[in-house]
């Protein structure tokens, strides 16, 4: 079985200068207004800086006005440097990549052959990806909150959160259809079949038959990989926000009771072993919807007060490799 791994902006956060998401929000909020509520998640943050009334924004319509938040987003990370987490990444043995981030931080600066197979995406990201040629290694990486080259496709705030968990939904359900147009009107193509179909009936099926591009992996969309492969998922906090994950997450838990999922899930958490308190309870939630935890042993911080995080990747990108 192939082997994928889900990485988040927590990669990004070990390079200098990188802005944590609060950051960013307040960085496109309009400082004129109340400043952004605490203890909310990033997503109805966003809300509130895009439903704020605005003396910057205020003179555009409100289509134009979340194009330009969203420009403001991009201008912050589209120079985003790579990192040498990212080429531990890399040169491990696995070539399907999925990423929560909008940026291009995990091939930047490195000479990589990119091309892109999004052209027929604008918004949502069920099946948005490039291919990357890294070193001779050829690399699948699946954008699927978004890609910045592409900003109304960068998903921030729960309105965009809901539209796509709808097609996830549509996508794993067997509801996912694609269209073409022929003398100027839409005709459906082909309708993916559900996962279920998938799991149950060992249907093989092939992207291009679909009218997918061919990623090479034998996935149609990221969302195969929660299903298909061996998952390990790294540098992502799992906010309960990012509810197009959970769901994914709790829907192979409902296979799982009827014996149809033979795929492995891994979380490697990157957080300090002093903060492990406030993560339990999504540690123990993982843990019943059947997926299984690896910790990392640095306990440095308890004594010291000081975190290395650097350190903690590092451990845990091994861990991970020990896991291919």
């Amino acid at each position: 079985m192939n082997n994928a791994i889900l990485f988040g902006n927590g990669f990004n956060l070990l390079t200098d200068g990188c802005p944590s998401w609060h950051d960013l929000l307040i960085g496109i909020s309009d400082k004129d207004n109340a400043p952004l509520l605490e203890g909310i998640p990033p997503t109805l943050q966003y809300e509130q800086v895009y439903l704020s009334p605005s003396t910057t924004f205020s003179d555009l319509s409100h289509k134009n006005e979340e194009t330009k938040l969203k420009e403001a987003v991009k201008r912050r990370l589209v120079k985003l440097p790579t990192n040498s987490f990212y080429d531990s990444l890399k040169s491990l043995d696995v070539n399907i990549f999925l990423t929560t981030n909008y940026d291009h931080a995990f091939y930047n600066n490195n000479g990589a052959v990119i091309q892109d197979y999004d052209s027929t995406e604008k918004i949502y990201s069920i099946r948005r990806w490039k291919s990357i040629c890294n070193d001779g290694k050829n690399i699948c990486l699946y954008f699927i909150h978004g890609d910045i080259k592409k900003s109304a496709s960068i998903m921030l705030g729960l309105d965009h959160y809901g539209g796509a968990l709808a097609k996830v939904q549509d996508y794993v359900k067997g509801n996912y259809q694609r269209t073409k147009k022929m003398n100027g009107e839409n005709y459906l193509y082909k309708q993916v079949p559900s996962i279920r179909d998938r799991l149950k009936e060992d249907i093989e099926i092939s992207p291009l038959e679909y009218g997918f591009k061919d990623s090479g992996t034998g996935l149609i969309s990221w969302i195969d990989a929660f299903f298909f492969t061996n998952l390990h998922v790294i540098g992502i906090t799992l906010d309960f926000s990012e509810i197009d994950i959970w769901w994914l997450l709790s829907r192979r838990a409902r296979l799982l009771k009827s014996k149809l999922i033979t795929n492995k899930i891994y979380y490697y958490p990157t957080f300090p072993i002093s903060e492990i308190h406030f993560h339990l309870p999504k540690l123990r939630l993982l843990e019943r919807l059947g997926v299984q935890i690896v910790h990392h042993k640095l306990t440095e911080d308890i004594e010291t007060g000081k975190i290395d995080y650097p350190s903690i990747y590092n451990i845990q990108i091994n861990n991970l490799n020990n896991n291919l």
